[in-house]
């Protein structure tokens, strides 16, 4: 300060300040905007990240590309993914803006795509574009679209049907996949079915042609009469390549009850044996076969023993996915 000048108020210094901040951050503004106006960038581009079912890849920019209705118009990206089969596809411009491509088929779990976006693109203005280039998803690992039986009662050795939307490894199934029963404490490993199994239940189903991506699966311990049980399919179910699911889903079940047989007659009291000319009844809490229904007999006091009456012998069809149980202890 030279000798004889007044100090400035300090009120004054910092409204100095703040304008010189003020100015300077205009200034910045004034050139990313400048810098922007001179640049083509990308708006959006889907799907990113793990996406479970792909059809189509979308790119949008915020600048017009192409001359919209022009042949031949170039694609700006290159779609690569880990199955070249499977991410077979078409390009197309939605828009001047945006770009597309369709996949012929939805993706299968397991595929890992990569968007890379072409060297030296440039708007159709000739702006260069900024930005990210390069883009990934995947498919993630097998999951479930159906399992039958869906809920509801089942039987003690079941046999599940599991539709994935892809192909699983089974090593992975056999360690990832299991059972849990509240009459028993711990994991229930699954096995496979035998081959005779699989193929009358594939059929039954009418799932031959998608047999590569079912499951077929029991519980490797009989599962406790009367108790819950569940299906657990876990993480970790890996397709082919590698890329296994990170979503645990749980169904559940009831096992039914311990089989059981009653009888019943009309009687004249509590204590007199039954009336013979009127019908006799033996109910069963689950359908049984129709062959083992017809074993039971009627014996008296003689050793002569007479067949029911077709007509009075009814058994109730079972659901397709219970078998009906045999009767090896039914009363004559």
């Amino acid at each position: 300060m030279k000798p004889g000048a007044q100090p400035m108020p300090s009120g004054t210094i910092k409204r100095q300040a703040i304008w010189a901040a003020a100015a300077a951050a205009m200034l910045g503004l004034l050139f990313s905007v400048a810098w922007r106006a001179d640049a083509a960038r990308i708006t959006q581009v889907t799907p990113q990240g793990k996406v479970a079912q792909v059809r189509q890849v979308v790119v949008k920019f915020d600048e017009s590309m192409v001359a919209f209705g022009a042949p031949d118009l170039p694609a700006p990206a290159r779609i690569k993914c880990n199955d070249a089969s499977a991410s077979a596809g078409q390009p197309r411009w939605i828009d001047d803006k945006t770009w597309a491509w369709d996949f012929t088929a939805d993706l299968p779990p397991g595929v890992a795509c990569s968007v890379d976006l072409n060297d030296g693109l440039k708007s159709s203005a000739g702006q260069a574009l900024t930005g990210p280039r390069h883009y990934a998803f995947a498919t993630g690992g097998p999951f479930v679209q159906n399992v039958q039986p869906y809920g509801g009662e089942i039987e003690e050795d079941q046999a599940f049907v599991v539709r994935l939307n892809g192909p699983a490894t089974d090593a992975s199934v056999q360690q990832h996949v299991w059972c849990e029963s509240s009459g028993l404490g711990n994991r229930i490993p699954v096995k496979n079915v035998d081959a005779a199994t699989r193929t009358e239940l594939l059929k039954r189903f009418r799932l031959q042609k998608e047999a590569a991506r079912v499951l077929t699966l029991q519980c490797q311990q009989t599962l406790p009469s009367g108790a819950k049980a569940q299906l657990v399919y876990g993480k970790g179910v890996a397709s082919p390549s590698g890329i296994a699911n990170d979503v645990e889903r749980r169904f559940d079940f009831n096992v039914r009850e311990p089989f059981a047989a009653s009888f019943s007659c009309e009687r004249e009291n509590a204590k007199a044996p039954c009336t013979p000319l009127r019908p006799l009844r033996v109910q069963f809490n689950a359908p049984i076969l129709r062959t083992e229904a017809e074993k039971i007999r009627i014996k008296g006091r003689t050793a002569r023993s007479n067949r029911p009456s077709p007509l009075t012998t009814k058994t109730r069809k079972p659901a397709p996915s219970n078998s009906p149980r045999r009767c090896p202890n039914a009363p004559t």
